[in-house]
């Protein structure tokens, strides 16, 4: 089982204006050991998809997809028990 398993990833943000699409069909797999480096341009949703892993994003932010940590599902999990369980902190 793989440490952070993201898949299908995405992430939306309703503004006034409409809805904006900030992570787009993104998946990775990390197991224990194993380092990733994320790159790209400014504004590609490196910052966005992290924050999403940890449960850091507005309780308005539409996050679909599956974000497993340890087997856990992370996604539609309250902001509190992501943290309790250990996922904003690195492994």
């Amino acid at each position: 089982m793989a440490l952070l398993d993201v898949k299908n990833l995405n992430v939306r943000f309703p503004t006034e204006d409409g809805v904006v699409h900030a992570v787009r069909d993104v998946s990775f797999s990390i197991d224990h050991g194993e380092v990733l480096g994320v790159v790209g341009e400014s504004g590609s949703g490196k910052s966005v998809t992290n924050m999403a892993i940890m449960g850091l994003l507005p309780k308005t932010t539409r996050i679909d997809g599956s974000i497993l940590y340890k087997g856990d599902e992370l996604v539609g999990r309250s902001q509190q028990p992501r943290r309790s369980s250990g996922a904003a902190r690195s492994a």
